[in-house]
């Protein structure tokens, strides 16, 4: 017997639903939720920055910018502050996120719970050295440390929640009130920023943090080195897995720089007047970059046009379409914290899958000889359905399976999306029937 979608998404919804009630769930998103203006002002700023302002930038190379705007060298400065700022920030407005709401749940000082637990981020994050300058370890401030930085201001939570004592925050205005919450929350704050002293101070002296990040940068290296298919297809379903848990994978995009085995190809290009037979056909610059990275990491650029298409949720358009001008020059951040995609199960089955059957559908094109690897530099915010079209200097069939490809994923992430659309209506739905009973009793 043929189990309809609408079978399937009626089975799921219980299940989804009670992941999303649990408090550990909620806490999460409310905590992404919470980040998401910043990382969309930062993200307009990057693109700005890469596009318009680099002479390297798609756009910029279009309309010749660095020619005629003048003082155009200088204007790039605003917009690195700002992408640098509201960007490396994320992680502690996500420790005090987490710290916040996980002690709002239990009526605990919310407001001290939260500032608490920025500062514990920073504590963890602070760099012992003899030199008098003050330096924070960057793999933990950035975006980079989103998932640690939760799990930090969750264990500032659980200690307002264990050690503090409960309080009415929105009666408690006057000047002796506040320092009565003080007092009650002064406790669970001492021992949170003892506890940040100690894993600081124990991740610096065991270079911890450090040896992670070795680990990290050799794993980018295979990756980058790579020209095997099957370690390349691995690595990145290694990278979307990672990035959808908010952590850095191998092959994260800021990270696509020139390899070996991209110079080789394109010196053979250059010496053959043809990417035909290139030595190093099946690469992350090939497969990845060129054919799995629309809309950034997941391919979210599909996910924006299937709300678009057929979404019923007003929230869910209103997201997609401020975060529909950074997917088109490959930034992911305003949907993975708007929507949000980061630590939704929903998703993390097309935002894997989507990508990988594009590289499949890219790689068999490659093998049949349709088209050509891609071997040429690609101007810096290129869109992503343009990426193989002009990295394969202007081959038709490149631009063909590139809209073949965003077609499908679309198609993929469309019965998630509808999936994600009935468990928020199941959870509203059942809101409204908790107030109704509360108000009966």
């Amino acid at each position: 017997m043929r189990i309809s979608e609408q079978q399937i998404i009626n089975r799921l919804v219980p299940t989804v639903l009670r992941i999303r009630q649990t408090d550990f769930y909620r806490v999460i998103q409310r905590t992404v939720m919470l980040t998401f203006p910043f990382v969309l002002i930062g993200s307009f700023c990057q693109i700005i920055q890469l596009t318009l302002l680099t002479k390297t930038g798609f756009l910029a190379s279009i309309f010749h910018l660095s020619t005629w705007v003048p003082y155009y060298k200088y204007l790039h400065y605003p917009f690195d502050s700002l992408a640098n700022l509201t960007l490396d920030s994320v992680a502690i407005i996500a420790a005090f996120g987490a710290a916040k709401y996980y002690a709002k749940i239990y009526h605990r000082d919310d407001q001290l719970a939260g500032l608490s637990g920025a500062i514990a981020l920073l504590l963890i994050a602070y760099e012992y050295s003899d030199q008098r300058e003050e330096t924070f370890n960057p793999v933990l401030l950035g975006t980079n440390g989103f998932t640690s930085a939760i799990l930090i201001g969750i264990v500032i939570g659980v200690l307002f929640r264990l050690f503090g004592k409960s309080t009415d925050a929105s009666r408690e205005t006057h000047t002796t009130q506040i320092l009565d919450r003080t007092f009650a929350s002064l406790l669970p704050m001492a021992l949170s920023f003892m506890l940040a002293v100690g894993v600081g101070l124990a991740l610096n002296w065991f270079m911890l943090v450090d040896y992670s990040e070795q680990t990290a940068v050799q794993l980018q290296k295979i990756a980058m080195s790579s020209h095997n298919i099957g370690l390349t297809f691995g690595l990145a379903a290694l990278t979307l897995l990672m990035e959808i848990l908010g952590l850095a994978g191998p092959l994260e995009q800021r990270l696509l720089v020139n390899a070996p085995s991209m110079t080789t190809n394109l010196n053979y290009a250059l010496s053959h007047h043809s990417a035909y037979h290139v030595p190093f056909p099946y690469t992350v610059n090939t497969l990845y970059k060129a054919f799995g990275t629309f809309g950034g990491t997941g391919m979210l650029l599909a996910l924006i046009i299937a709300i678009i298409m057929s979404s019923h949720n007003h929230n869910y358009h209103i997201v997609a379409r401020w975060s529909l001008v950074p997917a088109l020059f490959n930034s992911s951040g305003p949907m993975m914290t708007g929507l949000p995609v980061l630590y939704n199960p929903i998703y993390a089955i097309p935002f894997i899958v989507a990508p990988l059957v594009n590289m499949a559908i890219g790689g068999l094109a490659i093998w049949l000889q349709w088209l050509p690897p891609m071997v040429y530099p690609v101007p810096l915010g290129t869109p992503g359905p343009l990426i193989a079209f002009i990295g394969t200097n202007g081959n038709i069939v490149a631009l063909f399976i590139g809209v073949l490809d965003l077609t499908i994923s679309v198609l993929i992430y469309l019965p998630f999306m509808r999936l994600a659309e009935a468990t928020l209506h199941a959870a509203h739905e059942e809101t409204l029937r908790l107030e109704m009973t509360g108000d009966e009793n």
